[in-house]
């Protein structure tokens, strides 16, 4: 169920339904490579709760061991795993090393430092940090900031960093800074494998099954829906919040199921008072509510609760709003998905305030949240009208960003010169602390000036203390940037040419969306 329980390596290890959502870490096979061969070095993994270190340490050990990664081990990891190899050095896996106690730990990282074998060590970022200073000061006179330094560089990476501490050689992987969005997805795909669901397909419950419902719409709509979805992780993702893949795939085993289990699904369908289907659909629980009333223990979820403060949907979509609720009361807009187009329906009216308007079950607005949500997630908009998604994401620039991802996306001019004019004119408006007109003329001067603070005095006068051609010594691309395991992500970039060349500043989506909403007259939220 939804409820997250087992959802640690120690039970996966040896659950037998693991293998169906399991998918390769692209990162065991560079840990791999580092453990083993001539050049064989110790290996850290760290990063938080829940990234997955204990899955990847389970499938080098898998591999080590040379055992069927399909099959669940008998027993759980060890915290101490010892692997003898034929050609290469032995290897141990510390499965956990925020498990050890404070003398055990220096004791085991004196090992490991002297040891002709080679470690895979797993620990959390505060444990490994106290281990190197605790170890540096006591045991190799080096200052506690000099330890503490030389870590914090290596794990201040998305990518693999090398280490030389007492001698040792380190690969330092640290996953609390990888995009693990691109994963979560394929573990999403597994959780909705046809092959998964055959046994509900046959049987005749699956016509009222809430979770057989969502895995139909999420499997024959999945290429707009499961977009929709992960554009909104996204959109979280780049304004700063960062979700494990533990926290991720609870909160999509929990917007698929609704926390329910076959025996409280078949309570529901003996209610005379039935409630609608889409109270468990998708659409709703992905809010970690049923469309009225929230969920106790869904908003205990960490995605819920970051989800909740994102405040999607609260923007309002004037052009839609009218076709929905003003302009059509009648049947002319479909959703175009028939599994839900009756409730759609009776949402709309619910909405318009023209259908059982004393209904306590269901409020107007209540409703008119749900069909906004129904939009989001299902409708394939039009491609000149993506006015609605942006507005429901709050996100002026997502659909742009979202679009550059593609292999075959490429900048063209027009669009260059006008993002290019716009940062320029937001930039200005900063260092000069004043507004400007939009149509600021030809000049591409950037100044730099000496201003007083707005709330000080009102200035006539400001010092220059420089200038930059921003027309001909800056020039707006798409820059390609590669993670750890190779997964790539496109960044409109601000590149320096001439005095400047060397300079690569990165343009976020929040950024942009400062930019477009300053240029749309708005002064931009925090």
């Amino acid at each position: 169920d939804a409820g997250s329980e087992n959802a640690l390596a120690e039970s996966q290890a040896c659950n037998p339904w693991f293998k169906f959502i399991e998918i390769p870490h692209p990162l065991v096979t560079d840990i791999r490579d580092c453990l083993v061969g001539h050049s064989s070095k110790h290996v850290i993994l760290t990063g938080h709760a829940g990234d997955g270190k204990s899955t990847i340490a389970l499938e080098v050990y898998r591999y080590l061991r040379n055992l069927p990664p399909e099959e669940p081990l008998p027993e759980p990891l060890k915290p101490h795993e010892y692997i003898a190899l034929p050609d290469s050095k032995p290897i141990t896996i510390i499965k956990d090393l925020s498990e050890w106690g404070d003398d055990q730990r220096l004791e085991l990282f004196g090992e490991i430092l002297k040891s002709e074998k080679n470690f895979l060590l797993v620990s959390n970022t505060g444990t490994l940090l106290n281990l190197f200073c605790d170890y540096g000061t006591r045991h190799l006179n080096q200052p506690r900031i000099e330890s503490e330094t030389m870590l914090l560089e290596a794990i201040n990476s998305e990518r693999r960093r090398d280490l030389k501490f007492g001698n040792n050689n380190f690969a330092v992987f640290n996953l609390a800074l990888a995009d693990n969005l691109s994963i979560a997805k394929r573990v999403f795909d597994r959780m909705l494998n046809s092959d998964r669901w055959r046994a509900c397909a046959i049987k005749d419950c699956h016509h009222g099954c809430p979770i057989y419902r969502n895995v139909l719409l999420l499997s024959e709509y999945g290429n707009i829906a499961k977009t929709r979805l992960f554009m909104a992780y996204r959109r979280m993702y780049e304004y700063g919040t960062r979700l494990t893949l533990r926290q991720l795939t609870a909160h999509l085993a929990y917007l698929m199921t609704s926390g329910l289990e076959c025996a409280g699904i078949q309570r529901l369908s003996e209610r005379h008072d039935k409630p609608l289907m889409s109270e468990f659909m998708f659409y709703n629980r992905f809010f970690g509510d049923d469309g009225k009333t929230d969920d106790i223990s869904a908003v205990q979820l960490r995605a819920v609760k970051e989800i909740r403060k994102q405040g999607f949907g609260e923007r309002p979509c004037p052009s839609w709003e009218r076709q929905l609720w003003l302009l059509t009361r009648d049947k002319y807009f479909t959703l175009g998905v028939p599994v839900v187009e009756d409730e759609f329906d009776k949402l709309r009216q619910y909405g318009s305030g023209i259908w059982n308007p004393g209904d306590s079950r269901l409020s107007a607005d209540q409703a008119r949240d749900q069909v906004r949500r129904m939009l989001y997630f299902l409708y394939k908009f039009p491609n000149d009208e993506e006015l609605f998604v942006r507005q429901f994401l709050a996100s002026p620039a997502v659909m742009k960003w979202w679009g550059w991802q593609s292999d075959e996306a490429r900048l063209s001019l027009d669009e260059s010169a006008t993002f290019k004019q716009q940062v320029f004119h937001v930039l200005q408006e900063q260092f000069t602390g004043v507004r400007l007109p939009e149509t600021g003329g030809g000049d591409q001067r950037l100044y730099i000036t000496l201003s007083r603070h707005k709330q000080d005095i009102r200035q006539s006068a400001q010092v220059v203390l420089a200038q930059i051609d921003f027309g001909s010594e800056f020039s707006l691309e798409l820059s390609t940037v590669e993670n750890s395991w190779g997964a790539k992500r496109k960044d409109l970039c601000l590149i320096g040419r001439g005095r400047l060349k060397g300079i690569r500043m990165p343009l976020t989506l929040p950024f942009l969306d400062y930019v477009l909403m300053r240029h749309c007259g708005e002064a931009g939220e925090v």
